[in-house]
């Protein structure tokens, strides 16, 4: 056992692929460590500030500007991935980028109009208090900036992930600066979103400025000439990874919406606290994404199947050990975690917080699934298994949450997330020869 284990890590770490992907994760990851550490310290300063009721707010309009955001802002940055590798004879990057560009701009207004529209309707539906509609109305001002061509998928296409880092960085010192201004000189929950508004409009207005750089420095200054060229492969891509976006809504941003509804604005602010905290096991898992999606395509592209799957093995096998220590030194300290950053009144649901930590460490561990399964053109399956488990994760956080409280949301998030990434398993078994040589 002992020297099938040595020859394991000797092949993960004499695989080049394995050290390149290695080299990109260690610089976002840097980059990561330093931005978690900087936002927690921000959010926990901001957090015994406000208590769980007004930062119950803060996360409520923030929850409301992403939704929309992902109901009606076309993501194109897998695309940009996808087909910026010029694969097809009548498409060259400068035609996806445009194209991208085209979708990004037009979406993102109408993400930004239909915010506004919605959110009186939005808050007599859910109940929040009236009297903070500005601050829910102030982040919806985020949403022009989200395009996601410019913030992710160029960037990363030319691998550029040390500025991608630099950028967010800066944009967690910025954030801590203005919640210590705050702190000092307002101390009000407009002042907290003023500065977490301005924060997320430095980093996506700086990559985008840095991206148009990049373009012009790789693809000319003449780039944005070529025509719009729709192509039909791309915008199905496209058409299946939104639909598996909006699907994705309520495992990602319901949670918060339907505690605001059954419960209260109080355990909404305790339930960003412990989902916060336990995040940051996903935050340490981000960068293996950005470093591995563009280098499965890669090798899908050129039809190395065998390669994928054992750079993938390794992946986990990887994640596996990191994800472990992570997760057993996070549920010893737990209390302690609480205690500290935040106060005693955040230990009365601790053992939420230890749940969400186990879930988080699980989810660490296969992460490279999710790559792999857009990579190897699995976008359409994707949409349905996401479609059906976020079915039955509605089913579920209703009927628990109103029955054993917030106990029973993360038990129906615990439902989703195994029957989600189990079907993804299965079929990536079940399809192996055809990864990346068809769009299903």
């Amino acid at each position: 056992m002992p020297i099938n284990i040595a020859e394991r890590i000797h092949s993960i770490f004499g695989d080049n692929l394995i050290k390149k992907v290695m080299k990109n994760t260690g610089i976002v990851l840097f980059g990561n460590s330093t931005v978690s550490v900087l936002n927690l310290i921000s959010f926990a300063l901001m957090a015994k500030q406000l208590g769980p009721e007004y930062l119950a707010i803060l996360v409520l309009a923030q929850t409301y500007a992403l939704v929309v955001n992902d109901l009606f802002n076309i993501q194109t940055w897998e695309s940009m991935l996808k087909f910026g590798f010029g694969k097809s004879d009548d498409m060259n990057i400068n035609r996806v980028v445009k194209t991208n560009i085209a979708l990004d701009f037009f979406s993102a207004m109408v993400a930004f109009i239909f915010a506004i529209i919605m959110l009186k309707p939005a808050m007599h539906i859910f109940k929040w208090d009236g009297a903070y509609y500005n601050v829910f109305l102030l982040y919806c001002f985020t949403i022009p900036f989200i395009l996601t061509t410019f913030t992710i998928g160029v960037p990363r296409l030319f691998n550029k992930f040390g500025v991608i880092a630099k950028v967010f960085v800066a944009g967690a010192f910025l954030k801590l600066a203005g919640v210590i201004y705050a702190m000092y000189f307002s101390n009000e929950l407009t002042s907290y979103i003023v500065v977490y508004f301005s924060a997320d409009i430095f980093i996506n207005l700086s990559l985008s400025i840095y991206s148009l750089k990049l373009l012009k420095d790789y693809c000319g200054s003449g780039w944005w000439r070529d025509r719009l060229n729709f192509d039909k492969k791309q915008m199905v891509f496209i058409w299946w990874t939104n639909l598996r976006t909006i699907v994705r809504i309520p495992v990602r941003h319901f949670d918060m919406i339907v505690i605001s509804s059954i419960l209260s604005m109080e355990m909404v602010g305790f339930y960003k606290v412990y989902k916060e905290i336990a995040g940051l096991i996903n935050r340490v898992g981000e960068p293996v994404n950005q470093a591995i999606f563009p280098e499965f395509t890669r090798l899908l592209g050129n039809k190395e199947v065998g390669q994928t799957a054992s750079v993938t093995k390794k992946a986990i096998f990887l994640l596996l050990v990191i994800g472990a220590l992570i997760t057993f030194s996070m549920l010893a300290l737990s209390e302690v975690i609480m205690g500290a950053f935040f106060g005693s009144e955040y230990l009365t649901h601790i053992v939420v917080f230890k749940m969400l930590i186990i879930l988080f460490g699980i989810n660490f561990i296969i992460m490279p699934v999710n790559s792999l399964f857009i990579a190897a053109g699995f976008a359409k399956y994707s949409f349905f298994i996401v479609l059906f488990t976020n079915i039955v994760y509605i089913a579920s956080i209703y009927s628990l949450g109103m029955s054993i409280g917030i106990t029973g949301v993360v038990l129906a998030f615990a439902i989703q997330m195994l029957l989600n990434q189990g079907l993804k398993i299965y079929l990536l078994r079940k399809h192996k020869n055809e990864w990346g040589s068809i769009e299903k």
